[in-house]
């Protein structure tokens, strides 16, 4: 039967001496025997792939030796352990690493006879129970850093794009409740203008009064509704945003007061009385009174003080 070759390696780490990047890890090698990768990276001062690539060297050589890290009870994978070879260690033609050891001869003493009682021999004592070493508990903290390290970035990246998505949808949502909004109140202002517009051409004073007042409540619509007219971005978050701000128009006075005298059409009224109803001020309304008397709109029943009401019909 054929068998492989197994020579001995004929150089101990003391006689080893490699140069450069590969010098620090077989220093770091020596000094920490079965230990991972990283261990030996991080005590040589040297990157991951630096300290794999001098290791994979060393192993090719005979210098090194690779051991498998198997897995865990719960099936995770460990990490492989590296050790310095020694003359203990020899390579076949296969790769495969093997201890080579003397040749014993049996003694005598070391015979069982057959006539030997079974208790007569030595008590080894109590089974020992094996215990985690300090290199297998690294492994597991190095895995668990690494498991850690990437269940937090993970985490990080899907917070990151569930924000996004939600103002994204904010801002969608905001932009087409804006436009519905502004529709509407643009149809209704429309309508408003048509008919008091078609009411000042009819000589109908009551429905222009009363189209005035909805056409002023109806531009407030707008403006309300068209509050957001224009992206802004401020960060990394974009918004709509008025560049107006709310600032509300003018709201003009002569057709309140006048719309006030048409409700209470047998009632005077004084300026003062006007505006705090309006909550304008009195001379704004008294101005606005003199306007609708020089107009004919209203008329003024008494003085000290000026009491107004609306203009009643004249008798033929």
């Amino acid at each position: 039967m054929a068998t492989n070759t197994i020579t001995e390696s004929a150089t101990t780490p003391a006689e080893f001496r490699p140069e450069g990047a590969a010098s620090k890890v077989w220093e770091a090698l020596t000094a920490n025997p079965a230990t991972s990768i990283t261990t030996i990276a991080e005590a040589a001062g040297v990157s991951r792939p630096t300290a794999t690539k001098a290791l994979t060297g060393f192993a090719e050589s005979g210098r090194a030796i690779r051991t498998p890290g198997g897995r865990t009870d719960k099936g995770r994978p460990l990490p492989d352990t590296w050790s310095p070879a020694t003359q203990t260690h020899a390579i076949v033609s296969s790769d495969t690493e093997v201890p080579v050891a003397p040749e014993v001869p049996a003694t005598p003493e070391a015979t069982e006879t057959p006539d030997q009682d079974a208790s007569s021999l030595p008590d080894d004592g109590p089974t020992a129970t094996p215990t985690m070493s300090i290199q297998d508990a690294m492994r597991i903290l190095e895995q668990e850093a690494d498991r850690r390290a990437v269940a937090e970035a993970e985490l990080a990246r899907a917070q990151a794009e569930e924000e996004a998505r939600r103002q994204q949808a904010a801002q969608a949502l905001a932009k087409a409740r804006m436009i519905e909004d502004s529709r509407r109140a643009l149809t209704d202002l429309l309508q408003a203008v048509t008919t008091t517009y078609a009411a000042l051409l009819a000589d109908d004073e009551t429905a222009f009064a009363s189209g005035l007042e909805t056409i002023y409540t109806g531009t407030a619509d707008v403006r309300k509704a068209a509050r957001v007219t224009q992206p802004k971005t401020t960060g990394t978050t974009t918004s709509w945003g008025s560049s107006r701000g709310d600032r509300n128009a003018p709201r003009p006075l002569r057709p309140d007061v006048l719309t006030h005298l048409i409700k209470h059409p047998d009632l005077a009224f004084t300026a003062n009385e006007i505006a705090k109803v309006l909550g304008r001020s009195s001379g704004a309304v008294a101005n606005a009174l003199d306007t609708l008397v020089n107009n004919g709109e209203a008329e003024l029943v008494s003085e000290r003080p000026n009491r107004f009401r609306m203009a009643q019909p004249q008798d033929d």
